[in-house]
C-alpha cells in the first residue's frame, strides 16, 4: 500500500507535468500541420512560368511563355507554339531578384549575381522591375496567382546572347507589340517587292522607345503610303520614332513591312514601311 504524505503529491505533480507536456506537443504538432497545410494550399494556388516580360502600363507586365532549357548557368528560352501571353500585375511587395549586382544597373557590367542555376539573387522591388522592363524585354521566371493575375515572385535569368533576324510581312497593332505575319516576297528589279503569300503564323514583336521606324511618305505622320521617301525597292528611308509607329498602326491597321528583331526574345529593333511593287510584272 502506498503511504500517505509527500510521495502521492510528487506522483500527482509528475502526472500533471506529463499531461501538460503532452498537450503542448499536440498543440505544436497541430500548428505545424496547419502551417504545412497553408503552405501547400498557397503552393497549389500559384503557378510558375518562364518567358520574356515586357511592360503593360503602371504595375503590370505581359509575359510571353517559353520553354526553358539550362546549360550551366544560362537559360535558353524557346517559343511554345500554343502558348498565350499572360498579363500580370505586381506591387511594391513583389519579391524581385536581378542578375545584376545592383538594382539600378542597365547591364551586368561584367559582374553577375546569380545562384548555381543562373537565377538572379540581388534583392529588388516592384519599382526596380518597372525600371528593368523600361529597358526592353526581360528573361524571367515568374510565380503568380492565376486567379488574380498577381505576380508574387520574379526572378531575372541569365540567358545566352540573342541573335538578330529579319523578315518581310504584314504588321498590325497590339499591346506594346507589333503583331507580325511573315510573308514570302519576290523582288522585281527596279519595281520593288511583291508580297506573295503567308510564310508562317502571326507572332508578337514587342517594342519600346528605342525601336527605329522608317516610313515611305513625306513625313512621319503621312499615312498616304506613297513612295515619297524610299529607296529603289520601295523601302522607306524616313527615320521616325516608336510613337510614330504606334500612331501609324492605329491609323492604318495593317502595314506592309520589313522587320529586324531578336530571334529568341522577338524584341523588335527596326521596322521599315514598304511601298509594294505595282503593275502586272509584279506577279
Amino acid at each position: 500500500m502506498i503511504s500517505q504524505g509527500r510521495v502521492p503529491l510528487s506522483i500527482a505533480a509528475l502526472v500533471a507535468v506529463a499531461l501538460t507536456s503532452g498537450a503542448q506537443a499536440a498543440e505544436g504538432a497541430t500548428a505545424q500541420r496547419a502551417t504545412s497545410a497553408a503552405g501547400a494550399v498557397q503552393a497549389a494556388s500559384t503557378r510558375t512560368v518562364y518567358g520574356f516580360a515586357r511592360p503593360d502600363g503602371a504595375g503590370a507586365m505581359i509575359v510571353s511563355p517559353r520553354k526553358a532549357t539550362r546549360t550551366g548557368t544560362r537559360h535558353r528560352l524557346l517559343p511554345i507554339a500554343s502558348a498565350k501571353e499572360l498579363r500580370m500585375t505586381y506591387g511594391s511587395s513583389l519579391d524581385y531578384r536581378r542578375v545584376t549586382t545592383a538594382c539600378d544597373l542597365k547591364e551586368t557590367e561584367g559582374s553577375v549575381a546569380i545562384d548555381a542555376k543562373g537565377i538572379g539573387t540581388t534583392r529588388c522591388t516592384g519599382k526596380d522591375l518597372s525600371f528593368t522592363l523600361s529597358l526592353g524585354t526581360v528573361p524571367v521566371m515568374v510565380t503568380y496567382d492565376p486567379a488574380t493575375g498577381a505576380a508574387t515572385r520574379v526572378r531575372e535569368l541569365l540567358n545566352p546572347p540573342d541573335a538578330p533576324t529579319n523578315a518581310f510581312g504584314m504588321a498590325s497593332g497590339g499591346r506594346g507589340a507589333v503583331t507580325f505575319t511573315p510573308y514570302k516576297v519576290k523582288r522585281v528589279p527596279n519595281m520593288g517587292y511583291s508580297f506573295m503569300k503567308k510564310a508562317g503564323a502571326p507572332i508578337a514583336l514587342p517594342y519600346n522607345g528605342t525601336v527605329v521606324f522608317y516610313r515611305t511618305g513625306r513625313s512621319c505622320a503621312d499615312n498616304s503610303q506613297q513612295p515619297t521617301t524610299t529607296d529603289r525597292n520601295g523601302v522607306g528611308t524616313r527615320r521616325c520614332t516608336a510613337a510614330d509607329l504606334t500612331r501609324a498602326l492605329r491609323a492604318l491597321k495593317t502595314i506592309q513591312v520589313k522587320v529586324d528583331y531578336m530571334k529568341a526574345s522577338r524584341e523588335l529593333m527596326e521596322i521599315r514601311e514598304i511601298y509594294p511593287c505595282q503593275g502586272d510584272t509584279c506577279g
